[in-house]
Parts: C-alpha cells; sequence; structure tokens
C-alpha cells in the first residue's frame, strides 16, 4: 500500500551535481520515516504523472542551473515556477509544469494537489562523477531540513 507521502529525487547518480536529488532522499530514506515513500528516477516530464499519482503530498528533489545563485543555494519552488522552462531532460519532453497540469486535467482525483519542489543551484551537470562538488556537497544537510520541513517532520 502507499503512503500519503511520497519523496522524489530527480537526477543521476553518476553525473557530478545531477547526483544531488538522489543523495539528498537517500539521508531521509535512512531516517526511516512513516508514511513515506522515497524514490528516485532519472525521468521528466510526462514520465513524472504516473509516478506522482495516488499521494497526498509529493516532494522532488532536484539540482538546478539558472546562473543568478552561488551553487548550494537552495530554493523551493512550485509547480507554476516551471511555467517557463523549455523542457526537462529531452528537448522532445513537456516542461515539469505542463506535465502537472496535464496529469490533474486527465485524471485530477489521483494527482496530488501539494506538489513541491526542492531545487539546489549546482555547478557541474555534465562530469560522468558520483562526487557533488564542494558547495553543493556542503548545502546537502540544508537541502534535507528544507525536505523535512515541507514533509512536516
Amino acid at each position: 500500500m502507499k503512503a500519503s507521502r511520497l519523496l522524489l529525487g530527480i537526477g543521476s547518480p553518476i553525473v557530478c551535481d545531477d547526483g544531488l536529488g538522489f543523495r539528498v532522499v537517500e539521508e531521509v530514506r535512512a531516517m526511516g520515516l512513516p508514511d513515506l515513500d522515497v524514490d528516485q528516477q532519472s525521468v521528466s516530464g510526462l514520465d513524472l504523472i504516473e509516478i506522482m499519482m495516488d499521494y497526498k503530498r509529493v516532494v522532488v528533489v532536484d539540482a538546478i542551473v539558472t546562473g543568478r545563485y552561488p551553487a548550494g543555494t537552495v530554493m523551493v519552488l512550485e509547480p507554476e515556477d516551471f511555467k517557463s522552462a523549455l523542457h526537462g531532460t529531452n528537448p522532445h519532453e513537456v516542461n515539469i509544469h505542463m506535465a502537472i497540469e496535464l496529469g490533474r486535467r486527465l485524471s485530477p482525483e489521483r494527482m496530488p494537489r501539494d506538489i513541491r519542489f526542492v531545487a539546489m543551484e549546482v555547478k557541474d551537470v555534465w562530469t560522468v562523477s558520483d562526487a557533488l562538488t564542494e558547495d553543493v556537497e556542503r548545502a546537502v544537510p540544508l537541502a534535507v531540513r528544507t525536505v523535512l520541513e515541507l514533509l512536516g517532520d
């Protein structure tokens, strides 16, 4: 049976700072919180609809590259904050805002109303490595605390 809450880490565990989402959710998974499913995916766009269905609250953790903030800056974002994003990792895919809106229109009773994103500005999403850069590594505890606040724990 599904929990009422989902913590979803997005990224790649073998691409330097893109492994941030996986790293943060592993830290939270180790806490053994009740009524929480934890998942890690290397997907975006439409693939996220089915993953999010049937949860009341979803917190997504992902790396973000805006160039407007120093690496390690943790942000809490809403789906609407991604309206102007072009697409996910695939240029043929819809952006996260459009995917969530589509899910809500196709299956409003199954899509969560409470979806938040913990995004961290990162430095390196190109190097093949399982290690985070120094600034991002230092900010992992803040990202974990932010996730716990959004989950209500």
